[in-house]
């Protein structure tokens, strides 16, 4: 089952990141919402592959994005005119958007985002211990990383 997402921007910052309010301020709130809604789940899509959701929290960068997306879908509703240079703006600023969440989830980019992933530490588990491995025969690793060959060589 998939949980909704969090909604990335508010109706209010449509028009800080996308569109002038008065081209949607016709616009049925609730159409707007969903535009947002969905534009947030096409954000997810693309987090999914990096990150633990939902997010917990996150900047201006992914508002930013949700809120270039939804405008788009909105536009797309009403009848994208190529011919109208707004609405070409309006398509550029959502490439742009697609094309860092692309960056994203092929780690090529990094959004300022907390996500749910518990806390850890690299040779630690929950509680403070430490991870121990052993295994029935040696297989020629060392803790001090002299390794007698194989899959795991490393410094310590």
């Amino acid at each position: 089952m998939i949980l909704p997402s969090a909604a990335y921007c508010t109706i209010a910052q449509l028009s800080l990141y996308g569109i002038r309010a008065e081209a949607i301020a016709n616009v049925d709130p609730s159409i707007l919402q969903a535009n947002i809604g969905a534009a947030s789940d096409v954000i997810d899509s693309y987090l999914r592959s990096r990150f633990t959701l939902p997010l917990l929290a996150w900047g201006s960068d992914i508002t930013g994005a949700c809120a270039k997306i939804a405008v788009y879908t909105i536009i797309q509703a009403r009848g994208f005119n190529s011919a109208r240079a707004s609405d070409e703006q309006i398509k550029a600023a959502y490439d742009e958007a697609i094309h860092w969440l692309v960056d994203i989830s092929n780690s090529k980019a990094t959004p300022n985002v907390e996500d749910s992933a518990p806390a850890s530490f690299p040779g630690q588990v929950q509680g403070g211990g430490t991870v121990q491995v052993s295994s029935y025969q040696p297989r020629g690793y060392t803790s001090q990383g002299n390794c007698h060959g194989g899959a795991f060589v490393g410094r310590r």
